[in-house]
């Protein structure tokens, strides 16, 4: 079934006094793409992270936020003696020259800029905590793929109900048909007559029928809407297959194409406002697919 390429999914994973958490947020994109947000060093996971997606998404811009603490991955924060002496002698000679009272606790300099230094962790260190961060992947996964499949089936709904009112307008349109080319044949003679009151000149029956005949032949429309009924019957079917939506997105733009030539066709006004509406549909139908992975 169609699937929305909007949602979330968190998890957060447990071994022992390491934890994992992985929430992934994913937005409608023409192609798959990840961005990563982790500590530094974990970035080489991002490979393996997005072999992970791409099984189970295939478009959208997904974001993911990737977190490991305890053993598994934290960085190891260590004291700079160096840094810290430095301070240290910098701060006893400004004491001594200025005639302040000797440092008695280096509390203070604990707190400044490089004293302490984070370590990252290995790349061999990263790699062992990849069993847990798939653990924590896979679950998120499975939360993202259950919203985007809940937010695909109201999409989905929505857009057959929008099918079948595109469906009414194309029927409202083709009834409409006969009775706009006999009022044009009923206008055409009427201004016709007035036309030839004052002259000899007659108007015979088969110039009439040539002339709604020329005019039925630029104005019809029996083909497009055989098209547009052809694309509908064609959305409904891409909508129970996985991942059609630039399938759905083409034939959102052919349904607008049709519509945009019997709006050009078109003499009568009723016709005219059903293509208005039928253009409004359309578009709803464009905005939804566009979500559509």
């Amino acid at each position: 079934m169609a699937l929305s390429m909007t949602g979330c999914g968190e998890a957060v994973v447990t071994d022992g006094a390491s934890t994992c958490r992985v929430e992934l947020r994913s937005v409608n994109n023409r192609f798959f793409k990840l961005t990563l947000r982790s500590r530094e060093g974990f970035g080489i996971l991002e490979g393996q992270i997005e072999a992970a997606l791409r099984q189970r998404v295939r478009r959208g811009a997904v974001q993911t936020t990737l977190d490991v603490t305890g053993p598994a991955g934290p960085s190891v924060r260590r004291l700079d003696a160096d840094q810290l002496g430095i301070y240290l002698e910098q701060l006893q000679d400004f004491c001594t020259r200025s005639g302040l009272p000797a440092l008695h606790t280096i509390d203070a300099l604990l707190q400044l800029p490089g004293v302490f230094v984070d370590r990252q962790p290995t790349s061999a260190a990263i790699q062992q905590a990849w069993p847990l961060v798939s653990l924590a992947l896979a679950e998120a996964i499975d939360r993202l793929d259950r919203m985007r499949c809940a937010e695909g089936a109201a999409m989905a709904q929505d857009m057959r109900i929008t099918c079948g009112e595109i469906v009414e307008l194309i029927l409202r349109i083709r009834n409409r048909v006969p009775a706009v080319l006999e009022e044009y044949r009923n206008r055409l003679l009427e201004r016709v007559s007035k036309l030839l009151e004052s002259s000899a000149t007659t108007l015979t029956a088969s110039d009439v029928a040539r002339e709604v005949a020329i005019i039925a032949d630029r104005s019809d429309i029996a083909e497009e809407l055989v098209r547009l009924e052809s694309h509908l019957a064609q959305f409904e079917r891409l909508l129970g297959e996985e991942s059609p939506g630039r399938s759905l997105d083409f034939l959102t733009q052919e349904l607008s194409r049709e519509a945009n030539t019997i709006a050009s066709k078109s003499l009568d006004v009723a016709v005219s406002h059903a293509v208005v509406e039928l253009k409004s549909r359309i578009e709803r139908l464009r905005e939804l697919v566009q979500n559509v992975e």
